[in-house]
């Protein structure tokens, strides 16, 4: 068997050569379209997996993203996932005066760095239930112009919204608790649950929960300072307070009171109030609304304790009051007046000839 000649051997070296660099240009030619393929993939939304990987971003104030409650229903959660779902109680003290309203927000980001590409805009569904009967209050949720109210257990209202990418973006959903009745108020657990709906490929990729509780923290109800006479704010007072009292035929008591307010004109929300005053020197006005009040209810309910009566020197009225309130009462001067001045030499001592306090119960 013949050798081959050197001279073949290396012509046929020559010859791989070529072959070799056209077989990696093909290579990186192929590999380069693939690039360009997956990259439309992403952008035209079918390729899940580098969407999800390039980062989607869904969040809340009051919800959190939860492994376990992927794909769940909103009564799925309510029955069988509650322990997973955070609960947030309201951030700012809630008197009862006004509605409470938490902002509820669904934003496209983490953090004002983390935040969806422009080329990724969520669709997502939001959702709210009450858990409990709602006692002494009402439930609603408001977005843009749209309002929907909760108003039993189980009860669930919905609402659609979309999240450009690109730059931080949050919806805020207002949850306002109403309160009706203090005195019965019990706080419902309200439970959120959001998720998107599109594109396709972020169906069941992520959902979040919450439950918000407004918790009511009742004011003490109190008479304000600035409740009293009238006359006593004003110049001539300060300069020379008998001076100012001594031509007055009559005097303006005014009554000022603060406390938890619910809204409604109900029995329950009033606090009762006793006016006293120094019966020889002041007489109620036979006109004041409350004076009449007292009057029937003591004609009406001759058993039950006296709305009007007298108490030694003094004659006293109970009244019943809302908080917030503003009352002015008008005395007139009684026979003692002149006499039971001209022995008094301190203001503070004239200021306390009538006074208010609140009757606990």
């Amino acid at each position: 068997m013949q050798k081959e000649k050197p001279e073949k051997k290396k012509r046929e070296k020559k010859n791989r050569i070529p072959q070799i660099i056209f077989t990696a240009l093909a290579g990186f030619l192929v590999l380069g379209v693939s690039i360009t393929v997956y990259s439309k993939y992403y952008k035209t939304g079918y390729n899940k997996g580098m969407a999800i990987a390039s980062g989607f971003y869904f969040s809340s104030n009051f919800m959190a993203v939860t492994e376990d409650l992927k794909g769940k229903t909103m009564e799925e959660i309510a029955r069988d996932h509650l322990d997973s779902v955070i609960i947030s109680a309201n951030p700012t003290s809630w008197k009862g005066t006004d509605a409470y309203t938490f902002g509820v927000e669904v934003r496209n980001y983490d953090n004002h760095l983390l935040y969806n590409d422009r080329d990724l805009n969520v669709e997502y569904q939001i959702e709210f239930m009450l858990l409990e009967e709602p006692k002494g209050a009402t439930y609603q949720v408001g977005f843009g112009t749209e309002t929907k109210r909760l108003t039993k257990k189980g009860n669930v209202v919905s609402f659609k919204g979309k999240l450009p990418g690109g730059g931080l973006k949050a919806d805020v959903y207002s949850l306002s608790v109403g309160m009706t009745n203090a005195g019965i108020y019990e706080p419902a657990d309200v439970l959120m649950v959001a998720y998107p709906i599109g594109p396709d490929y972020l169906v069941d990729t992520k959902c979040m929960a919450g439950i918000v509780r407004a918790i009511f923290e009742e004011r003490e109800f109190k008479i304000e300072e600035g409740s009293g006479f009238t006359v006593i704010y004003t110049e001539e007072y300060e300069k020379d307070w008998k001076a100012a009292v001594e031509p007055e035929a009559g005097f303006v008591y005014q009554l000022i009171t603060t406390g938890s307010y619910t809204g409604s004109e109900t029995t329950s929300t009033k606090k009762k109030i006793k006016i006293k005053w120094k019966k020889d020197i002041f007489k109620i006005s036979m006109n004041d609304e409350y004076y009449q009040e007292a009057l029937k209810h003591d004609a009406a309910f001759p058993t039950e304790p006296k709305q009007f009566y007298e108490d030694g020197e003094w004659q006293v009225m109970e009244v019943e009051v809302m908080p917030y309130a503003s009352i002015k009462f008008v005395f007139f001067r009684n026979d003692g007046f002149e006499p039971g001045l001209s022995g008094i030499t301190q203001k503070e001592d004239f200021e306390a000839l009538i006074t208010a306090e609140v009757v606990t119960q």
